[in-house]
């Protein structure tokens, strides 16, 4: 008997596909809260200094953001937060069923705005990096790698969308997404790790540290869950479906408490 037959033939497996489904759903809805609330914060910290025309307050949110004189650096610190209001904001509600199925045009228009912004923003981080001092090798080595995921997985995105593969396109769009939101995963576990441990091996004066090295690549570990999710969707039984869907529960409540943490102590602290 074939796998597909001994899954097929499981009694649980409407249980367990039922529990897939909603732990998925669990943890892309705390994700989606959490990218709002970091976008509420982008917004009024670069916004409202920006309207003042204080654009040196930057320096405190994005080390070297402003230098005075550096003209294309600067433009580029402006590109990479504008382009990051609009991932921010459009990510989420491109991998939304109910707006996918009723506003087809918006889906496509959105999702066409977000491609052009994840792979601008990709671009322009790699000038920073060559431009800024963003930390230690390490760091950017994995900001690098993300440049590079960034380009294959956009190019895989739209190629399956331009041929009608909307499955393949589907799963190209959510490597994306996770990708692309590397740099807030960052945050989240990040937070997580001050939480449990009070923040060993980071120096906070100078944003870095042995962890922060181990966090360049470790901000990659939701895009490791994904793809695991993927293999358990398509072939695993029903005791695989449920220890995904476990898993998967168990990363909604740490991102649940990653997004407190930052709120409360990052973007928006209690005076």
């Amino acid at each position: 008997m074939t796998e597909i037959q001994q899954t097929a033939g499981d009694s649980r497996l409407p249980l367990a596909n039922k529990l897939l489904r909603r732990s998925a759903a669990s943890w892309f809805v705390t994700a989606a809260i959490g990218q709002w609330i970091f976008l509420a914060y982008v917004i009024t910290a670069y916004g409202g200094s920006a309207v003042q025309g204080d654009f040196a307050e930057w320096n405190k949110y994005m080390s070297g953001a402003f230098k005075p004189g550096e003209t294309i650096g600067n433009l580029s610190a402006v590109a990479h937060i504008v382009l990051a209001v609009v991932i921010l904001g459009g990510g989420p509600l491109q991998l939304i069923p109910w707006i996918r199925s009723r506003f087809p045009a918006f889906h496509r228009w959105t999702g066409r705005c977000y491609l052009v912004a994840v792979v601008s923003t990709a671009i322009v981080g790699l000038y920073m990096l060559a431009s800024r001092d963003i930390g230690e090798l390490p760091l950017t080595l994995g900001f690098i790698l993300q440049g590079i995921l960034i380009a294959g997985f956009a190019t895989m995105t739209l190629r399956n969308a331009l041929v009608r593969n909307i499955a393949v396109h589907r799963r190209w769009a959510l490597r994306l997404f996770m990708v692309a939101s590397a740099v807030w995963f960052f945050r989240i576990i990040l937070m997580i790790w001050v939480l449990f441990t009070g923040g060993i091996g980071i120096d906070f004066a100078t944003g870095k540290g042995p962890v922060l090295d181990v966090m360049a690549f470790g901000q990659y570990l939701p895009l490791v869950i994904l793809e695991i999710y993927f293999r358990v969707q398509d072939k695993a039984a029903a005791r695989g479906r449920f220890a995904m869907a476990a898993l998967l529960f168990f990363a909604a409540i740490v991102t649940v408490l990653g997004v407190a943490m930052a709120t409360l102590g990052m973007w928006f602290p209690q005076e």
